[in-house]
C-alpha cells in the first residue's frame, strides 16, 4: 500500500505539473506509522483527529522507564504498564488503555522543589511476599538542593489497588541515624530478588546519600553500606561466591580522599556485597565482612551492572558495565570510554570493549546474529563536551572477537541525540515475529529500530521518507528513558511502550504503545522462536535485577 501511494504521487506529478509542489509535500509525508494498540489513542479536538498515546494525570515522564507486567493478579485481562511521572505520581494502565490507578508518592506534596524534579527512578514489579499479591516498588527524590529539602526514598505499592504498602523515607532514616548527606534522593531503580531462598523478595538500591541499601520484603532495613560517595547505579543480584545465596552488585562514585587508608583516587567502584542478615546493620566502606570484592575504575560508575554469560572461554556468567561521564572534572575529554567485562567471582577485568566516549547507560544482551551466543549492545554518548565526535553511536559486540560487530549512528527526524547514552539503554526483541531480533532505542523525539544482525536501520532516520525504511515512531517530545516490549493484550504479538510528554495536553505526561509490526519493519527473517524478547526492558525484566 505504501509503494502504491507513492507511485500514484509520482505519476500525478508528471500529469499535472501545476500541483507539483503539493505532490512533493505529500511525498515528503510518505511515512508509515505502526498502529496503536486498541485503546491507546486519544481524540485531539484541536486537530480534529486521533493522536497516538494516552495523557497522564500528571507531569511528563523523564528518566522513568516503563515496566510491563501483570500487576493486578488477573492474567485474563492481559498485562499492565507502570511508569513514574517526574512530579512524583506513579501511573498504572491496563492493556486496553484504561487507567488502573495513579498513586502520589510522599514527595508529591513537597513545594520546595519543581514539579518535574521529584522522580527519576523506574518501577520494579514482583511478589514481595509468599502470597499472590504483586507489588510495584519505585524510588523517588530530586536533583540538587531539592533532594535534601524534600527528601526521597523507596515505596512499595499494591499492584491491584495502587495503595502504598510501605514507604522507606530516606530523609527520616538519615536523621534518626545521624547520617550527613547533601541529598536524600533515590535515582537508582530498585532491584528485587529472593537472595536467601525463603520465598520473600529483598529490595536493593543506591542513593545520593552515599549509601546502598538492602530492605526486607516488608520495607524493614536488612543493612546499609557506605559507598563513600553518591550512587547512581542500579543493582544486579547473582551468586558471586558459590554459597547458594545471591550477592548484590552495584556501581558507585568515589572522590579523592587522602585521609582514608588506603587513600581513594577520583573514579568509581563496582562492588559485590553479601546479602545475609547482620546484627550490625551499618556497614562501613571496605568492610571485609560484607564486601566480597571491589574493583576500582578511573571514572564514576553511573551505569548499572548486567550479569550474563558472554565469554565462552570463561566458566559461568560475567558482569558487564559501562562507566559515567564526570572525571576529569575540568576536561571535555572524559575517562570511561569502554564497556568492561568482569569475572563474577572476584571482579577481575577480563575484557575491555572500547567506545568513542563515555556512557552511563546499561548494556543489553541477546543472540542478535543467531549464532547461539550472546552479543552485547550499548548506546554510547557522542557529545563533544565529553570527548565524543558530536553524534552518539549504537554499538554491538561479539565479546570473544576483536572490534565491534557493527556500529551505527541512530537518527530520528534527521537528528541524532548526542547524549543518547546518558542512562537510556537498548532493548532487544523480535517485534515483527519473523524469527530475528531487533534493537530498539530512544533517540531524541522518537524511537529507532535496527536489525540485530548488522545494525541497519528499520525505521526512517530522515525528515523525508519517500522510500524504505519509512516506518516512523515519532513522539514529538524528548525521550529520556528506555522503552519496554511485551505482549500487553496476550494476543501473541509484541507491543512497544515508551513514556514522555503528551502530544495533546501541554505540560502533561504521555504514554505511547505501538503494535502490529509484522511485515512493516522489513527485518531479516531468522530461525529464533517468533516474538522472542531476550532483553525486553530496562534491567532485563520486571524485577529489574539485571540478570540474563
Amino acid at each position: 500500500m505504501y509503494f502504491e501511494k507513492c507511485m500514484f504521487q509520482r505519476l500525478f506529478s508528471l500529469v499535472v505539473p501545476l500541483v507539483l509542489l503539493f505532490v512533493f509535500v505529500e511525498r515528503a509525508a510518505c511515512i508509515e506509522v505502526p498502529p496503536a494498540l486498541p485503546g491507546w489513542e486519544e481524540f485531539d479536538q484541536r486537530r480534529d483527529g486521533f493522536r497516538r498515546g494516552v495523557t497522564l494525570d500528571g507531569a511528563m515522564v523523564n528518566r522513568s522507564s516503563p515496566v510491563i507486567a501483570d500487576i493486578d493478579g488477573d492474567p485474563s485481562n492481559g498485562l499492565e504498564v507502570v511508569v513514574g511521572g517526574a512530579d512524583g505520581i506513579v501511573h498504572a494502565y491496563r492493556a486496553d488503555g484504561s487507567k488502573l490507578w495513579s498513586t502520589s508518592l510522599p514527595i508529591r506534596g513537597c513545594s520546595r522543589t519543581d514539579e518535574t524534579n521529584k522522580l527519576y527512578s523506574s518501577p520494579a514489579v514482583g511478589r514481595l511476599f509468599r502470597g499472590k499479591a504483586i507489588f510495584v516498588v519505585i524510588g523517588y527524590g530530586g536533583f540538587g538542593a531539592d533532594g535534601k529539602a524534600c527528601g526521597g526514598g523507596v515505596a512499595a505499592i499494591r499492584g491491584r489497588t495502587g495503595k502504598i504498602r510501605w514507604n522507606f523515607n530516606l530523609k527520616r532514616f538519615a536523621r534518626r541515624n545521624k547520617i550527613p548527606a547533601l541529598s536524600y534522593s533515590v535515582f537508582s531503580t530498585p532491584a528485587l530478588a529472593d537472595v536467601d531462598g525463603d520465598g520473600r523478595m529483598e529490595i536493593g538500591f543506591g542513593t545520593f546519600s552515599r549509601y546502598s541499601f538492602l530492605l526486607e520484603a516488608g520495607g524493614k532495613l536488612r543493612w546499609y553500606y557506605c559507598n563513600a560517595d553518591t550512587v547512581w547505579s542500579s543493582p544486579a543480584f547473582a551468586d558471586v561466591d558459590g554459597d547458594g545465596q545471591l550477592e548484590m552488585i552495584i556501581g558507585s562514585d568515589i572522590t579523592r580522599n587522602d585521609h582514608l587508608r588506603p587513600p581513594t583516587p577520583n573514579g568509581g567502584y563496582v562492588v559485590a556485597l553479601r546479602t545475609k542478615k547482620r546484627s550490625k546493620k551499618h556497614i562501613w566502606f571496605r568492610d571485609s565482612s560484607a564486601v566480597v570484592w571491589e574493583t576500582y575504575f578511573d571514572q564514576t560508575i553511573m551505569s548499572s551492572p548486567v550479569v550474563a554469560d558472554v565469554l565462552p572461554g570463561n566458566p559461568g556468567a560475567e558482569i558487564l558495565i559501562g562507566s559515567g561521564c564526570y572525571f576529569p572534572e575540568n576536561s571535555r575529554n572524559k575517562n570511561g570510554k569502554w564497556v568492561k567485562i568482569l569475572r563474577l567471582r572476584d571482579g577481575k577485568v577480563l575484557k575491555t570493549l572500547p567506545t568513542q566516549a563515555c556512557l552511563s547507560s546499561s548494556v543489553a544482551v541477546g543472540d542478535i546474529d543467531q549464532d547461539q551466543r550472546l552479543e552485547v549492545v550499548a548506546i554510547v554518548n557522542g557529545s563533544k563536551s565529553v570527548g565524543g565526535t558530536g553524534q552518539s553511536e549504537l554499538v554491538a559486540w561479539k565479546p570473544n572477537i576483536p572490534g565491534p560487530l557493527w556500529v551505527t549512528t541512530p537518527k530520528v527526524q534527521g537528528k541524532n541525540d548526542p547524549f543518547a547514552g546518558d542512562f537510556k539503554s537498548p532493548v532487544i526483541a523480535d517485534l515483527d515475529g519473523n524469527g530475528s531480533l531487533e534493537v530498539i532505542i530512544s533517540n531524541g523525539v522518537g524511537l529507532a529500530i535496527f536489525n540485530g544482525a548488522d545494525g541497519s536501520a528499520l525505521t526512517c532516520q530522515d525528515k523525508v521518507c519517500d522510500q524504505r525504511p519509512s516506518l516512523s515512531l515519532f513522539v514529538g517530545n524528548s525521550l529520556e528513558a528506555t522503552p519496554a516490549v511485551g505482549d500487553l493484550n496476550q494476543d501473541g504479538i509484541l507491543d512497544l511502550v515508551i513514556g514522555s510528554g503528551s502530544r495533546i495536553v501541554s505540560g502533561k505526561g504521555g504514554l505511547y504503545v505501538w503494535s502490529g509490526f509484522a511485515e512493516k519493519l522489513g527485518s531479516y527473517p531468522g530461525t529464533l522462536a517468533p516474538y522472542s524478547a531476550p532483553w525486553p526492558m530496562f534491567r532485563g525484566n520486571p524485577a529489574r535485577h539485571g540478570r540474563y
